[in-house]
């Protein structure tokens, strides 16, 4: 009988001794959560994000020059050049080169090479204006190089209007010009009316101008 009452007695504290164990445990558990939701949350400091700006560079003139006058014979390099360009001037751009005019010389002009090209830039328009510089071999005969002249050099000077697409320059016009005799002493760039097209007289701005070569 002693030592049921005596057992009874131990079972009381021991259940009593769990519950305030809980209890205590809730009640930290309680002030953890309280004191999360009434801290301050912290805020991330906002990042400043630099705008990526770009501007049209001899590289890029320079990329398109080479894609396009480096072919082994007419119309080969299109698919170097296409990425380059935009759609309207791909199109017109084959058109050229499928016109008999040129055709007539498919075969004949082979093996041409991009050698350097001189070129000025400006920023302002996206405009370039390139002296090129390319060498070929010209056939007597059309699928022989016996009689054939080897590095032929030639000299081209366009002027390349470029269109900003994205984070990229393509080019959307192409078309000959004529340089005259005067030249400029200042560097990086190109003087007003410096530059004509057949037939009419080009607007460059000779401040806003860059040489590059």
């Amino acid at each position: 009988m002693f030592n049921e009452t005596k057992l009874t007695f131990v079972k009381k504290i021991g259940i009593f001794g769990i519950s305030f164990f809980i209890l205590l445990v809730g009640i930290a558990i309680g002030f953890g959560l309280g004191g999360k939701e009434h801290s301050p949350k912290k805020t991330p400091a906002p990042t400043e994000q630099k705008e990526k700006t770009t501007s049209l560079n001899a590289k890029t003139v320079n990329q398109f020059l080479i894609a396009y006058y480096t072919k082994k014979d007419l119309g080969e390099n299109r698919n170097r050049y296409e990425p380059l360009v935009t759609s309207a001037m791909y199109t017109q751009l084959v058109k050229q080169e499928e016109a008999p005019v040129n055709q007539a010389y498919k075969g004949y002009i082979v093996n041409q090479v991009f050698d350097h090209a001189e070129t000025y830039v400006n920023t302002d328009d996206n405009t370039a204006i390139c002296v090129v510089y390319y060498k070929n071999t010209q056939r007597m005969k059309k699928g022989t190089d016996e009689k054939a002249l080897f590095d032929q050099s030639n000299q081209e000077t366009i002027k390349l209007t470029f269109q900003p697409q994205g984070n990229h320059f393509l080019v959307d016009q192409m078309e000959p010009i004529q340089l005259s005799n005067e030249v400029t002493d200042q560097n990086n760039s190109y003087k007003k009316n410096l530059i004509q097209t057949p037939g009419k007289e080009s607007t460059a701005s000779s401040s806003t101008s860059t040489k590059e070569k």
